[in-house]
């Protein structure tokens, strides 16, 4: 496990993820696309009407998610590029805005989730089991949250849960073999 004397950039950890992933899962190296450019990025966020945190953006321009074959580098879940980001975050938004979750159960969160939503439109899913379950980014956490946690979202269940403090120590979690 790598000790930082100070936060790890993006850089460096995506560095350290590739060499886990030459080991641990050799197969999702070649499944890794290339960096997004930042105007690419820009056009999502203002679809969205949302500021990408720094570190995910950084995280874009590195490897701008997975080609879609199912190959899961992070447990059992793919990265998402921008335009699954987006088209995943405008489906939900479309079920939010037409009522779809009303009658949905109320949220058990595990951690600084607002449970006021099945899903909020201030998270960015960033990686996805395939069957509408992701994990996100949470830029609106609850009271003692952090702007920026990463956090599960079931579409068939109400626990959210953060799983780690930031995009950094999720991916680091991974590679260090660590529980969240």
């Amino acid at each position: 496990m790598t000790l930082y004397k100070e936060a790890p950039n993006m850089k460096q950890v995506w560095n350290e993820f590739e060499q886990w992933l030459k080991t641990n899962r050799p197969k999702a190296v070649g499944t890794l696309n290339e960096a997004a450019a930042e105007s690419e990025i820009a056009a999502v966020e203002q679809k969205m009407g949302l500021t990408f945190p720094k570190n995910l953006k950084d995280w874009l321009m590195i490897h701008n998610g997975q080609r879609d074959e199912y190959i899961a580098v992070i447990e059992n879940y793919t990265l998402l590029p921008l335009e699954e980001i987006l088209y995943t975050w405008q489906t939900l938004k479309e079920l939010l805005d037409g009522g779809e979750f009303e009658d949905f159960p109320e949220i058990e969160p595990i951690g600084p989730v607002k449970k006021e939503f099945w899903w909020n439109p201030r998270w960015i899913s960033i990686a996805t089991n395939g069957g509408g379950d992701d994990i996100c980014i949470d830029l609106d956490p609850d009271e003692g949250g952090k702007v920026g946690q990463i956090i599960t979202f079931w579409h068939d269940w109400e626990q959210r849960e953060v799983i780690a403090d930031s995009l950094e120590e999720w991916v680091t979690a991974t590679i260090s073999h660590t529980d969240h």
